[in-house]
């Protein structure tokens, strides 16, 4: 139905065929996640004695100001989420994981943890990153950066060593998915070339860097 979805209020008076003038990563993303939460079943776990020690803290900081913190209930409940929620929670959550991509990539190419970790906060605030993270903006950028990230650290992992050429699988496949949802895969498609391209100028290409590369 989607491929086959035509907006007559789109493009008018022509209208828009929908379903193939657009990437559609991140629509079929939604629709996937949703159908994984309908298959988990619903639980409910009671929230660790030990946190309402933070309870007091917490209500100090709201009087300060704080009012967006986190509050702290008796039980952490799982369930079905709707479609138009997912669609808003979306950005967040794939935020969340292109700052620790982001640090892992730090981490393949520094060897320090304490840069890493740098790295995951500066991702967390950085404006640039902040405009397609934030809750509602359900747009191609909010998964694409993930996407851009996790290719690179796995396009690295996979050329860390000539044995390490397996990790190209899942390199291609984050690489598919960015693909699917912006435009800009391109840009990652030539980055990795020329990475590449210097490595066999360096000297550094090898067995595994040819098999990784391949896939």
């Amino acid at each position: 139905k989607f491929f086959k979805w035509y907006d007559y209020e789109s493009w008018y008076p022509l209208g828009r065929p929908i379903g193939t003038t657009i990437y559609p990563g991140m629509q079929m993303t939604a629709v996937a996640i949703s159908e994984v939460m309908k298959k988990i079943p619903e639980l409910s776990i009671s929230t660790p004695g030990w946190l309402f020690a933070f309870k007091p803290l917490l209500n100090m900081l709201r009087r300060m100001g704080w009012m967006h913190l986190p509050k702290l209930h008796k039980a952490i409940a799982f369930g079905p989420m709707s479609i138009n929620d997912i669609c808003c929670m979306m950005p967040p959550w794939f935020g969340a994981l292109a700052s620790i991509f982001t640090g892992l990539l730090t981490y393949e190419i520094s060897r320090s943890v304490n840069a890493a970790v740098m790295a995951v906060g500066i991702m967390a605030i950085i404006p640039a990153h902040l405009m397609r993270s934030v809750g509602g903006e359900f747009d191609n950028e909010a998964i694409a950066v993930t996407a851009i990230v996790a290719t690179f650290w796995l396009w690295l992992r996979s050329v860390r060593t000539p044995k390490s050429w397996l990790w190209g699988v899942p390199a291609g496949l984050s690489y598919a998915f960015m693909v699917a949802a912006w435009g800009g895969y391109i840009f990652v498609l030539n980055m990795i070339g020329v990475h590449a391209l210097m490595l066999v100028l360096l000297g550094r290409f090898n067995s595994g860097v040819h098999k990784a590369y391949t896939l």
